[in-house]
């Protein structure tokens, strides 16, 4: 059987040189400490009352500035965790362009990809559970502040599962969630790429990703869904994942288009004004402007993905200190938020000031921290799940090797690409093509 014919489509071409996407770990870098920065302001009551709130900021204070001006872009969390899924949904589709997946290599695949989660943040929650313990949280100061309750057993083994959502033990694990079941569902939805032929009407199929990520915010649409504790964010969270699949495959087009333009600066600038536009043109809250803002963030979020490894835009993310931050970002990501809840308890914080002092003296401090726990645990992690995978890439092989060897040599006709050995499997660490 042909490979086009495995995969529903020919197999897409590629450079003959192999291609790492430095720049995408540069973005996964900028969007963690941008994550960071969000979360250092929402422990001011002014933002809190904002974002947790939902209160219209009055204009011209800071609180407005931060919110419904361009300045947004240095905080806009949310849509940092956007790129993280258009990301995640490009890199860990990226290996299986030229070997999709099959029984043995999803095996492998989900061996490594559970390994490589869950082990960081498992360590990230012991993290937080020991500076909660040793300032102790307290919800009578309100606002997003006082959400970080006493942690309990029942936090601490449901963050540490992640399928069913997370507690506030370290709030940026929700995210994770959804990690979790789109690595888990991500063989399925390639399947369906392929069956749909997705691929050839990408055009249409982003924009119905988008829609549907959008509707899934309306209230009638969430209480329509079974189980919408779950389902409902499911629902508005694994299309945007998709849309970074359906990137994947048209990324040599994309970058074919992108050598045809001379000035940058006007598309640069929509993609991240689009991104942040629900808090530019529609007031706290959510109804039909509010759709059409977030319709608008996830075109800026996909552009920005497109950008950082179409466009000149991708050279200030290959700056060394930038790959720094990227090579870490999900360290930094898992540790900065008991370090800034912890810091604020400690110090109290009323108002801006001195608050903001504080913050900035805390970025080297959640640096340094990630850095540590990125050589004690997620290195490590890194190479365990690398180990993992290539036992159950083995595991797979010796289940195949009997049937294979009953049905003669006369269909043995060389090694596959899809099944060749545990050499041929994907790297779901990096952000490099696979060898065809």
């Amino acid at each position: 059987m042909s490979r086009a014919h495995l995969s529903g489509d020919a197999a897409p071409t590629r450079p003959a040189a192999e291609s790492r996407y430095a720049s995408l770990d540069g973005l996964r870098g900028v969007a963690s400490l941008i994550v960071v920065g969000y979360h250092a302001l929402l422990v001011v009551p002014a933002i809190s009352a904002v974002y947790v709130d939902k209160v219209q900021p009055e204009a011209f204070t800071p609180e407005w500035w931060l919110y419904a001006t361009p300045l947004r872009l240095l905080f806009a969390g949310h849509e940092a965790v956007l790129v993280f899924f258009v990301l995640s949904g490009f890199v860990l589709t990226l290996p299986f362009l030229v070997r999709p997946p099959t029984g043995r290599s999803t095996l492998a695949y989900y061996g490594r990809r559970v390994v490589r989660l869950y082990l960081p943040v498992w360590g990230a929650l012991a993290f937080a559970l020991a500076l909660a313990l040793a300032v102790p949280r307290d919800p009578a100061v309100g606002g997003w502040l006082g959400s970080h309750h006493a942690p309990t057993v029942h936090d601490v083994w449901h963050d540490a599962l992640l399928l069913f959502g997370t507690s506030n033990l370290n709030s940026p694990l929700w995210s994770l969630t959804w990690e979790v079941w789109f690595s888990l569902l991500m063989p399925l939805m390639f399947v369906l790429i392929r069956i749909t032929r997705a691929t050839r009407w990408w055009w249409a199929a982003i924009p119905i990703l988008m829609a549907l990520s959008a509707l899934a915010r309306f209230d009638v649409v969430r209480a329509a869904l079974p189980a919408s504790w779950l389902t409902a964010d499911m629902l508005q969270y694994l299309p945007v994942f998709a849309i970074g699949m359906l990137l994947v495959f048209q990324k040599d087009a994309i970058r074919s288009a992108a050598a045809r333009i001379r000035t940058w600066w006007p598309i640069v600038a929509a993609a991240l004004l689009f991104a942040v536009s629900p808090s530019l043109i529609a007031p706290v809250g959510w109804g039909p402007l509010q759709a059409f803002a977030y319709l608008l963030s996830l075109i800026g979020v996909t552009a920005i993905v497109a950008l950082a490894f179409a466009s000149p835009a991708r050279r200030p993310l290959e700056a060394r200190p930038v790959q720094w931050a990227g090579k870490r970002s999900f360290s930094i990501y898992l540790v900065h938020e008991p370090i800034i809840v912890a810091a604020a308890l400690l110090v109290g914080v009323s108002g801006w000031w001195p608050w903001i002092a504080i913050a900035v003296a805390l970025v080297p401090v959640v640096l340094l921290v990630a850095a540590l726990f990125y050589r004690l645990v997620e290195q490590p992690s890194i190479g365990l799940s690398r180990q993992v995978g290539r036992l159950l890439s083995g595991v797979a092989s010796d289940r195949n090797e009997a049937p294979a060897k009953q049905k003669g040599s006369a269909q043995q006709k060389g090694p596959d690409a899809f099944t060749s050995g545990p050499s041929r499997l994907p790297d779901l660490d990096s952000n490099q093509e696979p060898a065809g």
